[in-house]
């Protein structure tokens, strides 16, 4: 009889990932991001800037193409730091298995105080895989999420 039991709990969580891995919602624009609430002021200038803040946002069309920005910047002691990834490609979803496979994969970094050190670059076009899954908030707002060796990370979908 315990053997029936597990066998029927094993059927069910069986068919809730299946059932999950088949509802991902994942086409639209989706973005995360924050901004630091303080300013970095420039004592000469009066100038200010925020100390800190990124966003980043996908873009997942029907046709099956993707398109990625990320943008980060940090200032600390007048310098500003800015960090710019542009990624574009196709996706494909295997159940919760999302590939994303790569034709730009772009990326800039600029820091203010040190021009000299400033650096672009075309990265590898070697494809990215991810487990995706969709998550609500506690407002009820969408979510998907990509998930791989480095972590997850969480993206707010936009209203269309």
């Amino acid at each position: 009889m315990s053997k029936d039991i597990a066998l029927i709990v094993f059927a069910v969580v069986v068919m809730t990932v299946m059932a999950n891995a088949q509802s991902v919602d994942l086409v639209g624009t989706w973005r995360t991001g924050g901004l630091s609430t303080t300013d970095d002021v420039n004592t000469v200038t009066g100038a200010r800037t925020a100390s800190n803040g990124n966003t980043l946002k996908y873009e997942f069309r029907p046709d099956g193409r993707f398109a990625f920005v990320g943008y980060l910047q940090s200032t600390m002691y007048g310098c500003t730091t800015a960090l710019f990834q542009d990624k574009q490609g196709r996706y494909s979803l295997d159940g919760s298995r999302l590939t994303l496979t790569l034709t730009k994969n772009f990326w800039r970094n600029t820091y203010s105080c040190s021009p000299a050190s400033n650096k672009e670059r075309n990265y590898t076009l070697d494809p990215e895989v991810y487990e995706v899954s969709n998550k609500t908030d506690e407002y009820g707002k969408l979510y998907v999420c990509l998930a791989n060796q480095k972590g997850e990370t969480c993206y707010r979908k936009e209203k269309e």
